[in-house]
């Protein structure tokens, strides 16, 4: 039997080499350059989910060949306090590795933003008191959460979203070495430009979708919903004017998807600049709606449940004023 690692193609086919990775020519070439010296710098990688930061990171140290005893790895979204720094990291990041072709030790710290401000302080010292044993991967979506006198120690890289051609290569690549028919290469298409900002929830999609027909053929069958700059959207905003909250709840729970609620933000705004008057009269009106706006859009990245984030921002704007 397979294991996991064979059945789920998000893990299947994660890059192993640098060349495998979807990231700009100008930074493939900058790591390049540093598996070449060996060479290595304190390195921050930093964009929005989904654009490839810990692979990156995780691609670099396979092509360097660290030894796995070298490489401690650190969610902190889960670990990010001072005392994991100083009983935790300090130690393995002091200590010397026994690799003779590069001896040096990594920590990698994945998710950096959630480290407390104490934590970062202390990571501040740690780089430099440790610069001849070991080096620091980090990666954050919010590098404006990581304090300056840490973000001076490090090389760091924005990886922007890829370029979409780019993306449906990989799609479709991954899509032959699985021996899947493509349906309808329309829909295809729509489903790689809704969700090109998230390469991995792409993947997923792709395999979720993925089927056997009555011959036992493996093919892509699509499932395309309204998103929400269509009708759903209409429908939310006329009965938004209205404060009809009830109906606005099932609407959004019954019809929006995560992928649809990545535009509601901006489509929302330009409903409310286009017509004012209609939204003055809503809850506390226009300017606490666009506060409420602001304020869930900050969130929206991050927050498990990105319906029931649209769902917050729809109840606390028209309950405000009752």
């Amino acid at each position: 039997m397979s294991n996991l690692r064979d059945k789920l193609w998000i893990a299947k086919y994660a890059p192993t080499n640098l060349d495998e990775t979807i990231m700009s020519d100008e930074i493939k070439t900058k790591m390049e350059e540093m598996v070449r010296t060996k060479d290595i710098p304190n390195l921050g990688f930093f964009g929005s989910a989904g654009t490839g930061k810990t692979t990156t990171g995780k691609v670099l140290l396979d092509v360097l060949d660290v030894d796995p005893g070298d490489i401690m790895f650190v969610n902190a979204s889960d670990v990010n306090s001072v005392d994991a720094v100083r009983n935790m990291i300090k130690p393995f990041a002091m200590s010397m590795s026994i690799n003779q072709d590069l001896p040096i030790r990594f920590v990698f710290l994945d998710e950096a933003d959630h480290l407390s401000p104490q934590a970062q302080a202390a990571l501040r010292n740690l780089i430099e008191a440790s610069y001849g044993s070991a080096r620091f991967i980090l990666t954050a979506n919010y590098p404006k959460k990581i304090i300056p006198a840490l973000h001076s120690r490090l090389q760091t890289f924005t990886l922007a979203k890829p370029d979409i051609n780019a993306i449906a290569d990989r799609i479709v690549a991954i899509l032959e070495a699985e021996e899947v028919e493509i349906e309808n290469e329309d829909e295809l298409v729509v489903l790689i430009q809704d969700n090109s900002t998230d390469i991995r929830k792409l993947i997923q999609l792709c395999q979720q979708n993925t089927v056997e027909d009555a011959d036992g053929n493996k093919v892509i069958k699509i499932q395309i919903k309204e998103n929400a700059g269509g009708d759903t959207f209409k429908k939310y905003v006329k009965l938004y004017k209205k404060g009809d909250a009830k109906a606005l709840r099932q609407l959004v729970y019954s019809d929006f998807t995560d992928t649809d609620t990545n535009e509601f933000y901006s489509l929302m705004l330009d409903e409310i600049i286009k017509d004012p008057e209609a939204f003055e009269e809503i809850g506390d009106g226009i300017d606490n709606i666009i506060y409420y706006l602001n304020e869930s859009q900050k969130t929206h990245e991050v927050v498990a449940n990105k319906v029931l984030n649209v769902i917050g921002f729809t109840v606390a704007t028209i309950v405000a004023g009752e």
